[in-house]
């Protein structure tokens, strides 16, 4: 079992590994730690933050942690004057990831959350995309600084989507599935929530606002071996032309 949302590859698989996430958070909570906390140890270590941010996807947070990780890097790489490819194709595949969920299933009645949760990493991974259709206006993983990246390094899209848009056939059907699964029961495969002390609580309902400030870290290289997991051939095809 993959221990990476991201590297899930079928739908047994992607549910074994929901089960251990959020028992593993379950433990860390009355442990009285949380993933989000320890984030914050590595402001000045963006490839840890990054690996830390990856393994806890599909969280919100998570992808904004990733993007703010895969940003220091890439200044890194611009200040050493040196090609940052493929960390700007990162931020982008965070961003168009990112794009796919939606924050209420009106079928479900229910967080988009739970939908995304159940797609298997490597299903989403092989949805096509360009950066020519997908753009970057409907994406608000990206910020101002990273459009003028992307203008800059690929030249301006001929329109502007979302990945929920493009392949609204494949949310609907994990909607679907979940439906199915839910059966009679609309809590029948929920997992039982942590019992929590108020603090943690607290941590939990604001996880989606955590914002942390920019960071630096001289630490350039560490982050091939992450892109490399992530990032299959043709999951981007830059076409300029």
């Amino acid at each position: 079992m993959s221990n990476s949302w991201h590297k899930t590859s079928d739908d047994l698989e992607v549910e074994d590994h929901t089960i251990e996430f959020w028992n593993r958070h379950s433990e860390e909570l009355n442990n009285g730690e949380f993933w989000a906390d320890r984030i914050k140890e590595y402001r000045g270590e963006p490839a840890k933050r990054l690996k830390l941010a990856l393994e806890n996807m599909p969280l919100p947070a998570s992808f904004r942690e990733a993007a703010i990780a895969t940003r220091v890097l890439i200044r890194e790489k611009r200040k050493e004057k040196e090609s940052y490819d493929e960390q700007l194709y990162l931020l982008y595949w965070l961003a168009a990831i990112d794009s796919f969920s939606i924050p209420y299933s009106e079928k479900l009645q229910e967080p988009g959350y739970n939908i995304i949760e159940s797609i298997p990493g490597d299903k989403l991974k092989t949805l096509p995309f360009t950066y020519k259709s997908l753009g970057y206006t409907d994406l608000t993983l990206l910020n101002k600084k990273d459009v003028k990246w992307l203008i800059e390094a690929w030249g301006k899209p001929d329109s502007h989507s979302t990945l929920y848009k493009l392949h609204l056939d494949v949310w609907e059907e994990y909607e679907d599935k979940l439906k199915i699964k839910r059966g009679s029961d609309p809590f029948s495969l929920s997992l039982e929530a942590p019992k929590v002390e108020p603090k943690q609580k607290k941590q939990i309902e604001h996880i989606t606002k955590i914002t942390l400030p920019n960071e630096s870290s001289k630490n350039t290289n560490k982050l091939l071996f992450i892109v490399g997991a992530i990032i299959v051939a043709g999951l981007i095809f830059i076409s300029q032309s």
